[in-house]
């Protein structure tokens, strides 16, 4: 039994040793960091000691070795991991600004994880999951990839299993059959973690959707606000939480931890403010860390910086929703 299976993209990133160092002349690199926005949450789940595992595909080279050895070792299971002949795994090359901006070069949708289909999703790993967990990027990663998803999301939907959802989406995306995937995984979700941003790209009116949200089903609406902290709110509740302070050296994945953490702790019975606490911690931790996954934590690493670091704020907020 699964606490919590993900789906989507695993990849290696390189990243540019200089901020604002181009990528069209020679220049020093760093990595390859195991990577993808997937493989990075369920490895900071695994580490917050919940039960994990991935389906994706990796090319039978060293960078999907790299990606399998690193997710094992943190203690994901990687047996839902296709490696496959026919592609190499996927890689992102990636660029920092002094402005905080960041451009990418990807070899994605025809790279190994690109491959990944709707015959690649075992139903058997679903049902036996507590928490489907779903990036809203991977949905764009190729078209058999966001087929495949949608697979996973109808299995969970029939099997009983919580789904779980960040639509991290990028806005030139966001139309045609990918917004009606976007529906119909909001729609199916029991806990939608999405950033401030997000909630207005895709609702207009933030305040109105989490009402709207909430009024469909008794779910979990958790708003993302980077380093203003985060807010949840259910049916019963709400509260914001402030944010841990951080020195920043590479944003990537703090979502993902954050996301990860916050799921973690209520598969092992914490209560929305503890999770969105350890949640939190964990995303300043991530940004501390050169590599996408470099600042993933054990539970006993966020659990001392909480310890050495004061407490944030909480406040509690009213809630949206009005019942009919």
């Amino acid at each position: 039994m699964y606490d919590i299976i993900t789906i989507g993209e695993i990849l290696v990133e390189v990243l540019a040793e200089e901020a604002g160092q181009v990528f069209y002349k020679p220049g020093r690199l760093l990595g390859p960091y195991p990577s993808g926005a997937p493989a990075i949450c369920i490895d900071q789940a695994a580490r917050m000691g919940a039960k994990t595992a991935i389906i994706a595909k990796v090319g039978q080279d060293d960078f999907g070795r790299l990606n399998l050895k690193r997710l094992a070792d943190s203690g994901v299971d990687v047996s839902h991991v296709i490696q496959t002949d026919q592609n190499t795994t996927g890689v992102a090359f990636v660029t920092y600004f002094e402005d905080g901006s960041r451009q990418f070069i990807f070899h994605f949708s025809k790279a190994a994880c690109g491959e990944l289909g709707p015959a690649d999703v075992d139903e058997s790993a679903i049902k036996n999951a507590r928490y489907l967990h779903i990036m809203g990027c991977s949905i764009t990663g190729s078209p058999t990839m966001g087929e495949a998803i949608m697979q996973a999301v109808r299995l969970a939907k029939k099997n009983g299993v919580a789904i779980s959802f960040d639509p991290n989406i990028r806005p030139e995306l966001l139309h045609g059959k990918v917004m009606d995937y976007y529906n119909e995984i909001i729609e199916a979700s029991d806990v939608l973690l999405s950033g401030k941003s997000e909630l207005r790209l895709l609702f207009g009116d933030a305040e109105a959707a989490i009402a709207d949200l909430l009024s469909q089903k008794d779910r979990i609406v958790v708003i993302k606000d980077g380093s203003r902290g985060a807010s949840v709110y259910t049916r019963r509740e709400a509260f914001s939480m402030g944010a841990y302070p951080a020195t920043e050296v590479d944003p990537t994945g703090a979502g993902d931890c954050f996301d990860a953490t916050f799921l973690a702790m209520l598969v092992a019975g914490g209560d929305l403010r503890t999770a969105a606490r350890y949640a939190g911690a964990a995303g300043a931790k991530a940004v501390e860390g050169r590599g996408p996954m470099e600042g993933n934590t054990y539970r006993r690493e966020i659990e001392a910086f909480m310890r050495e670091t004061p407490a944030v704020a909480e406040t509690t907020l009213e809630s949206p929703y009005r019942a009919i």
